[in-house]
């Protein structure tokens, strides 16, 4: 028995799935999913410019890092500090704070509102803040992989996909010039033995966890459940309550990715 449900909204993700350097420091797993993405802004908002993250609510503190405006943050809430202003927390590809005057969200965001991104966008932001968008980040995470494959898809322009498989965990990356800043996960698929998680979903968690995305506990025991938008695609399986399998495609094509 299969269910479809779309998320709350079709919005599509401006800021799509962009490389970032390597992890200066693993974030915190958030129970939530109201995380959504963010470019550091700099004085002026061009790609050239770097904003500094600090490692507290002011700019007293220790700076983290000078992050640059091309690459993506996850920003997962927002604080004021003793004067009243806004500060964003950033939970990936490290932890810190950005002013709000140095952030830029996507223009269907206007600032951190999480409710307008669709489940399947929130999902898809919060496995990337746990495990990395690239495969050096995952790695650093998961620990090294029992195999690693690489294939040239011609099809859609001579893109290098990288395929690395852990118990119970294979990830597929697309990777146009084998670089980490180009690299992007285009499918995963977890099943027993998975040291992975969709965000707060893990194997062997009742179906009925899924109502969080608003999926009724399905009929019978035994089937699957699927959740999209017009970007990313879900499927989750289960047995006897339980789920036994979870898979994500990036984009309308592909199939999901057999569980290892």
């Amino acid at each position: 028995m299969e269910q479809n449900r779309f998320g709350k909204g079709l919005a599509v993700a401006l800021l799509a799935a962009v490389g970032i350097l390597p992890l200066a420091g693993q974030a915190d797993s958030h129970d939530n999913l109201d995380i959504v993405w963010a470019r550091p802004a700099g004085s002026t908002g061009m790609a050239s410019d770097t904003a500094p993250i600090y490692s507290q609510k002011t700019v007293r503190s220790k700076i983290v890092k000078r992050y640059a405006h091309k690459h993506v943050v996850h920003i997962a809430g927002v604080e004021k500090d003793a004067e009243g202003q806004d500060w964003y927390e950033v939970v990936w590809p490290f932890k810190g704070w950005l002013r709000a005057s140095d952030t830029w969200f996507a223009p269907q965001l206007g600032g951190y509102h999480p409710e307008k991104l669709s489940d399947p966008e929130r999902l898809k932001i919060r496995i990337e803040t746990d495990i990395g968008n690239y495969p050096a980040a995952t790695i650093k995470v998961l620990g090294k992989p029992k195999s690693q494959q690489y294939r040239v898809d011609k099809s859609i322009g001579n893109v290098v996909v990288q395929t690395l498989r852990w118990k119970g965990t294979v990830i597929e990356y697309h990777n146009s010039y084998r670089q980490a800043e180009w690299a992007w996960i285009d499918g995963i698929t977890l099943s027993q033995g998975a040291k992975a998680s969709f965000g707060p979903i893990h194997i062997g968690d009742s179906v009925e966890k899924l109502g969080i995305f608003g999926i009724e506990r399905p009929e019978p025991s035994n089937g699957e459940v699927s959740m999209a938008d017009r970007i990313y695609r879900y499927r989750f399986t289960y047995k006897d309550g339980k789920i036994d399998s979870m898979s994500f495609r990036y984009g309308v094509d592909g199939d999901f990715l057999p569980a290892q």
